[in-house]
This record gives C-alpha cells, sequence and structure tokens, in this order.
C-alpha cells in the first residue's frame, strides 16, 4: 500500500474513534439522566411510603379506633358484664 492509502486508513479510523467516543459520551449522560430521574422518584415513593407508615400507626391507635367503632358501627361496651360457666 501507499503512503497516501496508509494515512487516508489512519484518517479513518481515528475518526471513526472520535465519532464512537462521541456517541458513548452522550449515551452515558442520557443513561445518567434517567438515573437521576429513578432515584428521585425512588426518594418520592420513599417519602410517601413513610407518610402511610405514619398514617396507619396514627389510625391503629386504641382511642381511634375505639372512636371509629362508637361512630361509624354505633357500638358501645356494655352496661353489665355476665359470666356463664359451662359444665
Amino acid at each position: 500500500m501507499t503512503q497516501k492509502s496508509w494515512l487516508a486508513l489512519l484518517l479513518a479510523m481515528v475518526l471513526s474513534s472520535a465519532l464512537t467516543v462521541i456517541y458513548v459520551k452522550h449515551e452515558s449522560r442520557v443513561l445518567f439522566a434517567e438515573l437521576r430521574q429513578v432515584q428521585k422518584n425512588q426518594d418520592q415513593e420513599v417519602i410517601q411510603w413513610s407518610r402511610l407508615q405514619l398514617q396507619n400507626s396514627t389510625l391503629a391507635t386504641h382511642s381511634n379506633v375505639e372512636s371509629q367503632a362508637r361512630k361509624t358501627l354505633k357500638m358501645h361496651l356494655p352496661e353489665s358484664v355476665e359470666l356463664v360457666q359451662l359444665p
């Protein structure tokens, strides 16, 4: 091969290498932006989960359960307790 053909081949290889670097860098940035968005969504879900756990623990307190039973189910404490023994 002549010197010009080697030079042309070398130039083509350098250009293809440069274009590959540009493409890989772009893909890296796109994937990093996607990763940040997924992490942001995960953080929001963790915050929502914490809120739901707090709400659940608040709703499960004895006084709240008793209050809801009285209001919604019209339940009340019995006035007298009668024990029955079975033989």
